[in-house]
């Protein structure tokens, strides 16, 4: 038997882990606690600090995951790629989406919202124009006694696994010369050797390091 399984209910396509009674991963862009963080959050969101949201602002996603982050910096105004390689990740956000379209209350933030099934590395390799800003959120591993992974990600993390790496991928973003790359790190480590961040915003758990056009990192670059 499969460890894990798609099914399709009427809230909509969800993902199974069939050896374990965890609630099952669907994802809901009009859940309560997304929708408290899009009314109440405001701009003491780091994230919406780190990619300068604003309306108008083109974000590109490289790392979609759960699509909450994309769907904050939507409901701020920014037009939000969503970049995705797992095909079961991106059918689960675009049932999601399409869910989020037939929703008068979250219509307009889900428009501002694009989906891309692909390996972010060529997507942004392919980039003809810089963007405004471009997020990479890959998973971490958590510190054992951490409590931070709970429900969806939890479940996302044992079918997807711990992706810590983010060289290649950073090193794609910058190559864009976008106006600025954040990558969100845990709070200590993980840094890229050579590129160093132009500045960093920290929470409690975890860090968005900034890299700005022409930077220290984009000048380490061109010295390579």
């Amino acid at each position: 038997m499969p460890r894990f399984r798609l099914t399709q209910t009427a809230a909509g396509c969800q993902l199974e882990e069939q050896l374990s009674r965890q609630k099952p991963l669907l994802i809901d862009f009009n859940s309560g606690p997304l929708q408290h963080r899009r009314l109440h959050g405001g701009r003491k969101e780091l994230l919406l600090k780190a990619v300068a949201a604003r309306p108008g602002r083109h974000v590109v996603d490289c790392t979609a995951g759960l699509g909450v982050d994309a769907f904050l910096m939507a409901a701020n105004g920014c037009t939000v790629t969503l970049l995705e390689r797992s095909p079961v990740l991106a059918l689960l956000l675009a049932d999601a989406l399409r869910r989020g379209q037939q929703d008068p209350q979250i219509a307009a933030v889900i428009g501002r919202m694009a989906l891309v099934q692909v390996e972010a590395c060529s997507w942004l390799a392919a980039l003809q124009e810089p963007t405004d800003s471009i997020y990479i959120d890959q998973m971490f591993p958590q510190p054992q006694k951490s409590a931070a992974v709970k429900g969806g990600m939890q479940l996302l993390q044992k079918f997807l696994g711990h992706d810590g790496e983010v060289s290649g991928l950073l090193q794609a973003a910058l190559a864009t010369n976008s106006q600025r790359v954040i990558v969100k790190r845990p709070l200590v480590g993980g840094e890229t050797p050579g590129l160093v961040p132009d500045y960093q915003l920290k929470a409690r758990a975890s860090r968005f390091d900034i890299y700005v056009r022409g930077g220290k990192a984009a000048q380490a670059l061109g010295s390579i």
